[in-house]
């Protein structure tokens, strides 16, 4: 998303201009959120270390954004990453630090709850929770709702 110059990136919703951040997020989501209710902290780095991404967002969400963010981001529920051959065991040892975990649906939430930033709702059972294809420990993507508001949380870093 950015140039390969070694500067930080840093957008959060308390910033006056918030057009750029805007655009991003409407990029990453693969819809324009509502401005009230939105708070993000997107902070983008490429340089001579590598790539070190992180970004959180919050905003109110309809039933047909949430599908366009599904499809978009080729989201997946844990019990369903599980089953995967391919990467079912990588999504393990992220949010459970071992291949085999006995409760992944509480590994999940409690992964999203630690990492999760203050603006962002906790996580539950009683909420959608799903990851993005091919997570692991250096590049994830998990997304959740609560009530009326998407939650979305990444990191990627290489």
């Amino acid at each position: 998303m950015n140039p390969y110059d070694g500067i930080d990136y840093r957008y959060t919703s308390s910033d006056t201009d918030k057009g750029k951040a805007t655009r991003l997020i409407q990029n990453i989501l693969g819809f324009a959120p509502e401005i009230n209710g939105l708070d993000y902290s997107l902070n983008f780095y490429s340089g001579g270390s590598g790539v070190d991404d992180r970004v959180a967002i919050r905003c109110n969400v309809t039933p047909s954004d949430w599908s366009l963010v599904i499809a978009k981001l080729n989201l997946k529920p844990p019990s369903e990453v599980l089953q995967s051959p391919d990467w079912g065991e990588d999504l393990a040892e992220l949010v459970s630090n071992c291949a085999a975990p006995s409760d992944i649906s509480a590994d999940c939430c409690n992964f999203v709850n630690a990492n999760k930033k203050v603006f962002q709702d906790t996580v539950s059972f009683d909420n959608a929770l799903c990851f993005s294809v091919e997570s692991n420990v250096n590049t994830w993507c998990v997304v959740w709702v609560v009530g009326e508001h998407l939650n979305y949380l990444s990191f990627d870093q290489g």
